[in-house]
């Protein structure tokens, strides 16, 4: 190859890369779910000690209780809203990952995951001497149509 063709070459790959970190930042950029709405579903959960959704109790019990996630604002990956049960209303802050999610409230954290665009799944822990929670809910975002058929690869059938 010639001295001018090897200057080239490095010139055009010297572009290429320089130009690939913006590349691939617009696509993670367009990749950030929008999660803000109204999400509703029912748990499925054992806990025991003073707990503020539902009645206190010293041994573990198995609840179902229904919630309304509401998410009031995002940018970017945060976002905050609340989490209401028939009894009591939480404040949430979380962030988005891709499809997962990782939020907290008053005593606990949750981890899940995005379905499809108008399904989640929470799982939720709380763990102090004072009350202990373990959870899973899924939710189906409110005013949306059903989506069942969009779900992510692997991911379980919500309900």
């Amino acid at each position: 190859m010639s001295r001018i063709g090897t200057i080239v070459l490095a010139l055009t790959l010297g572009l290429l890369l320089a130009a690939s970190p913006s590349w691939a930042k617009d696509k993670k950029e367009k990749a950030i779910p929008d999660i803000t709405g109204i999400w509703k579903g029912v748990s499925d959960s054992v806990a025991m000690g003073k707990l503020g959704h539902t009645d206190a109790t010293d041994a573990p019990k198995f609840l179902h209780v229904e919630w309304t996630l509401t998410i009031d604002k995002q940018e970017g990956r945060a976002f905050h809203g609340t989490k209401t049960s028939a009894r009591a209303k939480e404040t949430v802050v979380g962030v988005v990952d891709g499809a997962k999610l990782y939020m907290a409230d008053d005593d606990g954290v949750y981890v899940g995951k995005l379905t499809s665009k108008n399904r989640l799944i929470l799982q939720y822990l709380e763990a102090g001497k004072d009350s202990k929670v373990a959870s899973i809910t899924s939710y189906a975002r409110e005013g949306a149509q059903d989506d069942t058929r969009e779900q992510t690869p692997n991911a379980p059938q919500a309900q």
